[in-house]
């Protein structure tokens, strides 16, 4: 409930009536209010600088063998770090086949993808 406060800047009023509503008693949400006016800002900043950490791509690995890998494919071990499984973060890696033919769609999308991330971070560092 104070991430959520917090995130979108519900003021400590709102907030001690909202939660007085759900049936936390007035001191409880009086004692929850003062948490939310000391901590929103540095909960918001701690937001901001884990806005893109989960589901990070760390790596993309070639891994295609002649007896494992399906003609006409590639296959691609993915690793993730920080990925959501059952509600909770996790290193995972994923082993995906895919025709050769739509690798070089894949690593031109991957390009301009990369473009516009490089644009977004230009922006936030001046």
């Amino acid at each position: 409930m104070l991430i959520n406060a917090a995130r979108y800047s519900c003021t400590e009023s709102i907030f001690g009536e909202e939660i007085q509503q759900l049936g936390l008693p007035k001191d409880h949400s009086a004692a929850m209010c003062r948490v939310l006016q000391s901590h929103s800002a540095a909960i918001r900043q701690n937001l901001i600088d884990n806005a893109f950490k989960i589901n990070e791509l760390q790596s993309i690995r070639d891994i295609s063998s002649p007896e494992h890998t399906p003609p006409n494919y590639t296959t691609l071990e993915l690793k993730i770090s920080q990925e959501l499984v059952d509600g909770l973060p996790k290193d995972t890696t994923h082993i995906i086949n895919v025709e050769r033919a739509q690798m070089k769609s894949l690593l031109a999308e991957m390009k301009l993808a990369r473009e516009v991330m490089r644009k977004y971070e230009d922006k936030t560092d001046s």
